[in-house]
């Protein structure tokens, strides 16, 4: 019995494991972070962070606060002209690449749309695998 308990325990284990090994890879902030560090602006930066919550949106924009790490939150200003508002929800995970400003606070990262004109063709946000340029 203990033994057919641990084998159900083992494949249940294994299989909420690969549940959670899906979806894209998260892009390192280390950039983002030192660019932070530094105190520079304009800096083009991919990362990712999680949302603490929307700070509101408008019909061409929509902003998140979110946390870097437990010494960086930033907020992140979305485009969402051409494909639309991110679904995101506190707790949610977002991908970005942008244009990072520097503040005291922490900083803004812009420019997440596409734009060919911009370095690696602009920006882009990603929540859920879905990539929303």
């Amino acid at each position: 019995m203990l033994r057919r308990f641990g084998v159900v325990l083992v494949v249940l284990l294994v299989t909420l494991g690969m549940v959670g090994c899906g979806g894209e890879e998260l892009p390192d902030n280390t950039r983002l972070k030192e660019a932070f560090s530094d105190g520079r602006s304009g800096i083009w930066v991919t990362g990712h962070g999680t949302v603490v919550r929307e700070l509101g949106s408008d019909a061409t924009q929509q902003r998140f606060l979110l946390r870097i790490d437990d010494s960086l939150s930033v907020v992140l200003r979305h485009n969402t002209g051409s494909r639309g508002a991110v679904p995101a929800e506190r707790g949610d995970i977002i991908s970005f690449q942008g244009r990072y400003e520097f503040h005291g606070g922490g900083g803004e990262i812009q420019l997440t749309h596409a734009d060919s004109a911009q370095p690696g063709g602009g920006g882009w946000v990603s929540h859920n695998d879905i990539r929303y340029d």
